[in-house]
């Protein structure tokens, strides 16, 4: 029996209504269109997709594609604020469990979630990191870089105050840039070679960076801080 005063129905309702099951088969259904899309404009760029190709990749149609997403323009824009927000999950997943751990093993645990992104999701990580991207991504990729900077910069800043050492301004986001810089470009390139594993890619993007953490002058970063 349904009950009344309940907003979300019993277990024994699903099979009778059928509603939730019917969402959950339009949101499937809707996910594997994505996927789809997602694979043709990371292949063919956004002006050379079409929708043709997409409904193929599919198996599905033009007009059942222009009934869930509108149109070309606003299924790229779904696709890349998919990706992103996907990205930003894992990233931030990845922070948490690391949250009370030392500021190598957060850098690290953000770096290879950052590559196993690249090699689970490698079309998406092209819509939005390769050369092709136009449109609504370069808008989405640059708040998630801006806010995986931001992260690391207050890291680096939380570092250097729990060992005394003077406050770091801008010199901790500009050393937050170059750990995400190199972990965009270390992804794209393992995954442009073709033979290279990102995950081994990853694992020696995090060595480089610990490194660097561990030797960086910090009379450089007082003079960043002061020009």
């Amino acid at each position: 029996m349904i009950d009344a005063g309940s907003a979300t129905p019993s277990p024994e309702d699903l099979s009778v209504t059928g509603r939730p099951r019917i969402r959950a088969a339009s949101h499937s259904r809707e996910a594997h269109m994505l996927d789809a899309a997602c694979v043709i404009f990371a292949e063919a760029g956004y002006l050379a997709a079409t929708m043709e190709a997409i409904a193929a990749r599919a198996h599905s149609t033009k007009p059942t594609l222009y009934a869930h997403f509108g149109s070309k323009e606003d299924l790229y824009k779904r696709c890349s604020e998919r990706a992103a927000e996907t990205l930003a999950r894992q990233l931030f997943d990845a922070q948490v469990a690391a949250e009370r751990l030392s500021l190598e093993h957060q850098v690290r645990a953000g770096t290879l979630a950052f590559f196993d992104y690249a090699a689970a999701h490698p079309h998406e990580f092209r819509l939005l990191f390769g050369s092709e991207a136009s449109g609504t991504v370069p808008a989405a990729r640059h708040r998630l870089m801006t806010a995986a900077t931001d992260r690391i910069a207050h890291l680096i800043r939380e570092f250097a105050a729990s060992h005394g050492q003077p406050p770091w301004g801008a010199s901790a986001t500009l050393c937050a840039s170059f750990i995400v810089g190199l972990a965009v470009e270390g992804a794209r390139c393992a995954l442009g070679t073709g033979s290279l594993s990102p995950r081994l890619a990853g694992e020696f993007a995090t060595s480089f960076t610990v490194a660097a953490l561990r030797h960086i002058d910090i009379s450089l970063a007082a003079a960043v801080d002061t020009e």
